[in-house]
């Protein structure tokens, strides 16, 4: 089968896309496939066929959409197949100004990830329009609605000529969402062990485990370095990490000083974040280390709730260490 792929919007007077030089008059191959995956990727033996229509893309799109569904914390459970799969899925929406992209009140049918444009949450209130979000050339919504099975909870509207990634309801719940409730019950069971999570709410907790990660760590292995660019938090769900400093008394030296260890249930790296400032220290793994990784959007997204318990636990033991070596800002 083949599609015209000639933009909606080529035409309209006043499209002026940052991406239009992908949406030139072409004619495309799309090809479509029948796959049985279940939540590991894996073939299946038995079940429905679920048949993946594959959209073709030139090489900038495929790495543009890569990156894009990199920062997106509903695709941080798919293993490589199924993010390929996701990938050949999508597809380009071209939207125009002051079109909706969905309604509030509507049916969830479709998934989506901003390429281009401004696009604003807009959530009606007895009678009146509030706008409570925009999307800057990024981001994504629609999830859930089709998470949870319940109308859109807002009306998303193109504040410019914009361009969406989209993905189909039918291959978000097979592919994305069977892969996300696995990875939240393995977590769930993970993160009772971290104390500070107990002040969020099943509801909370269970986005959190979303948007984690798991890494592992051999014994010595770095983690981060003093210096670095602080983009992730983490807890620690087996092992421990010992946190060190460079001798600030024998810089030339280039030694490091032991600060603190970090045990099962606790959690480190926070500080560069809540001060926006560069790693003051360094973390390496004590033995075998398994960690949970939140990267920075989830952070300010889901963890509102323990950050001022955060930020008062920091006051409690960064004021000797700046008195001892002059930062800290983990």
């Amino acid at each position: 089968m083949e599609e015209d792929n000639l933009s909606p919007l080529a035409n309209h007077a006043g499209a002026n896309l940052p991406h239009s030089r992908y949406l030139k008059s072409r004619r495309l191959s799309i090809s479509a496939e029948a796959c049985n995956f279940d939540s590991d990727g894996e073939e299946e033996g038995s079940g429905k066929d679920l048949v993946v229509v594959k959209h073709p893309k030139s090489n900038e799109q495929l790495a543009r959409l890569s990156s894009a569904i990199s920062k997106t914390f509903v695709f941080k459970a798919l293993n490589d197949e199924q993010r390929e799969l996701v990938i050949d899925s999508m597809y380009e929406k071209c939207v125009a100004k002051g079109n909706d992209v969905i309604r509030q009140g509507d049916d969830g049918d479709n998934f989506y990830i901003v390429d281009a444009g401004i696009f604003e949450a807009i959530v009606e209130r007895s009678g009146k329009s509030e706008v409570v979000f925009k999307y800057d050339n990024s981001g994504s919504f629609g999830e859930l609605a089709l998470m949870y099975n319940t109308p859109r909870s807002a009306t998303v509207r193109a504040a410019t000529d914009g361009v969406l990634w989209t993905l189909s309801g039918e291959m978000f719940r097979q592919i994305v969402l069977k892969a996300a409730r696995k990875k939240r019950e393995e977590f769930r069971k993970l993160l009772q062990s971290v104390t500070i999570l107990n002040e969020l709410s099943t509801y909370e907790l269970e986005n959190v485990a979303d948007a984690l990660i798991l890494k592992k760590y051999k014994n010595g292995e770095c983690i981060f370095k003093e210096g670095d660019q602080a983009y992730e938090l983490y807890f620690v769900l087996a092992g421990a990490v010992e946190i060190r400093m460079l001798d600030k008394s024998n810089r030339q030296s280039g030694q490091q000083v032991k600060i603190t260890e970090c045990p099962v249930g606790s959690y480190f790296g926070e500080l560069a974040w809540l001060k926006k400032d560069p790693r003051a220290a360094s973390a390496y793994a004590l033995g075998n280390v398994t960690l949970a990784e939140l990267d920075v959007y989830a952070f300010e997204r889901l963890l509102g709730p323990c950050r001022e318990i955060m930020e008062r636990n920091a006051k409690a033991y960064e004021k000797p260490l700046i008195e001892k070596f002059g930062s800290m800002a983990m």
